[in-house]
């Protein structure tokens, strides 16, 4: 089989909206529409890409964050939407009376959808949604697991996303600064809990088991902005890998922003 690249742009990632556009092959592929489609292409255009068409948007969960820019997206490009049954039961009606059946293919955990030159997984994740997943993209050898709005995630599932090439890896929060923060006590049992959200040294802790030999970049995820900051998510992240006998430096890791987009990165 020939080799194809895999390229990917995070376009934007936190509690304002998230989106992350993939080039496999010839095709051209959303990872949720959190944002407006007007902002989707304004970022894409900042890294010299002009959008012309979506052939396909892999949906995590039903929170606003993550599809409030479905319609227009699909409107405009008639793209195939890819979720869980739980995530499409569970979107907003205004959402889903908009979406036309015929664009809507259902998923199911651990059954891959196959195209002609890559497959996609559906990974179980841990979210106060209903059936939330992450994804792992894989093309030949090459494999890219994203995994975001997850309190936790359990070790028996580490066998189906280890020694990937490329992660992209939710680090949310720093507990601390959360429990520190003027949020209201109800939200932050929300976030801290096991459908919440990763913290960094959970995150950290995760990557050090799953990552191997073929690992060389990690982009965290979902940062945000009040209970967190990039400097103290890789700092966690360096003190965490030190203490697994691990080098920081090999694994080219970096933070994802909410309002711009990071460079292409190729697999």
């Amino acid at each position: 089989m020939d080799v194809m690249p895999l390229k990917f742009i995070i376009l934007a990632s936190g509690s304002k909206g998230n989106a992350t556009y993939l080039e496999i092959g010839t095709k051209k592929i959303l990872i949720d529409s959190g944002i407006s489609l007007r902002q989707i292409q304004s970022r894409l255009n900042a890294r010299n890409i002009a959008l012309d068409r979506v052939d396909a948007i892999f949906i995590t969960h039903e929170h606003i964050d993550h599809v409030s820019g479905l319609i227009a997206v699909v409107r405009k490009y008639k793209s195939t939407i890819y979720m869980t049954e739980g995530t499409y039961h569970n979107l907003a009606r205004i959402i889903k009376e908009n979406l036309e059946q015929a664009n809507i293919q259902l998923l199911k955990y651990d059954s891959p959808v196959t195209f002609s030159d890559f497959s996609v997984e559906p990974l179980v994740t841990y979210h106060d949604a209903l059936e939330p997943c992450g994804y792992k993209f894989l093309e030949n050898e090459k494999a890219l697991v994203y995994i975001t709005d997850t309190g936790y995630y359990p070790q028996v599932a580490f066998n189906a996303i280890r020694n990937a090439q490329s992660y992209i890896i939710e680090a949310n929060h720093d507990p601390e600064m959360l429990l520190d923060s003027n949020r209201p006590w109800q939200l932050k049992r929300r976030i801290l809990d096991d459908e919440g959200h990763l913290s960094n040294e959970d995150s950290a802790f995760l990557m050090a088991n799953i990552i191997g030999d073929k690992t060389h970049k990690i982009v965290l995820a979902h940062l945000s902005q009040e209970c967190n900051t990039k400097a103290k998510a890789l700092e966690i992240y360096q003190e965490v890998f030190q203490k697994q006998g691990l080098i920081f430096a090999d694994y080219h890791i970096e933070c994802a922003d909410q309002d711009q987009p990071l460079k292409e990165i190729e697999i």
